[in-house]
């Protein structure tokens, strides 16, 4: 299998993240979508990373389809529950680190922009407001918890450790480890992770 993604991608790292936990072989190749020369647009119609290039050729996006699919290859360790309802749940917390991963590159990308053609106040406060609900929405449910959902490491600990770990290289002024202990102390268990040490985000 081949991993099209960027250095700079939080989603290409979850699905990373999720590949060394399974301890699954795989060519990881760089390809930025804003290169025509990357192919990216060849295998996904969307022009987007990540992808996943199958051994039979045929092509799967995105991050939450491709995790997905990297937890059923190999039964364990299992990454998402099989039961319906602590399923669902592991995938909340997936949305909730997918949705502060996209706050956060809004802005980014955004403050790379000249002056003139940047957002207005109100946009990048209805951005941030998404990071805060998200992140006080983890703190909350976390609690006191060694993981983010159940006695074992899941997707919830991939999506929320990802969102957090992007969270530091795009936007440093958000000083989340004052406010939020819980997700603190998260933080510097998974960062003992070998997926996590295996795939820093750049």
């Amino acid at each position: 299998m081949k991993l099209l993604g960027s250095p700079n991608s939080p989603y290409a790292r979850k699905v990373r993240i999720a590949l060394e936990e399974k301890k699954i072989p795989y060519e990881y190749a760089i390809a930025r979508p804003s290169d025509p020369s990357s192919g990216v647009s060849k295998v996904n119609p969307l022009g987007k990373i990540p992808v996943l290039i199958r051994d039979d050729g045929t092509a799967l996006y995105d991050s939450p389809v491709i995790v997905e699919y990297v937890d059923g290859l190999v039964s364990t360790p299992r990454l998402i529950p099989e039961a319906f309802v602590s399923r669902i749940e592991v995938k909340r917390w997936e949305a909730l680190g997918d949705g502060i991963a996209d706050a956060t590159v809004f802005i980014s990308h955004d403050e790379r922009l000249p002056e003139d053609k940047r957002q207005g106040a109100e946009w990048y406060a209805k951005q941030q407001s998404k990071i805060d609900g998200g992140l006080a929405a983890m703190e909350r449910d976390l609690g006191s918890q060694q993981f983010c959902y159940g006695n074992t490491f899941t997707l919830a600990d991939i999506a929320c450790g990802m969102a957090l770990g992007y969270l530091d290289r795009a936007l440093p002024r958000v000083e989340w480890r004052k406010s939020y202990p819980a997700l603190r102390a998260l933080a510097e268990r998974l960062e003992q992770r070998e997926s996590f040490k295996n795939t820093p985000p750049s």
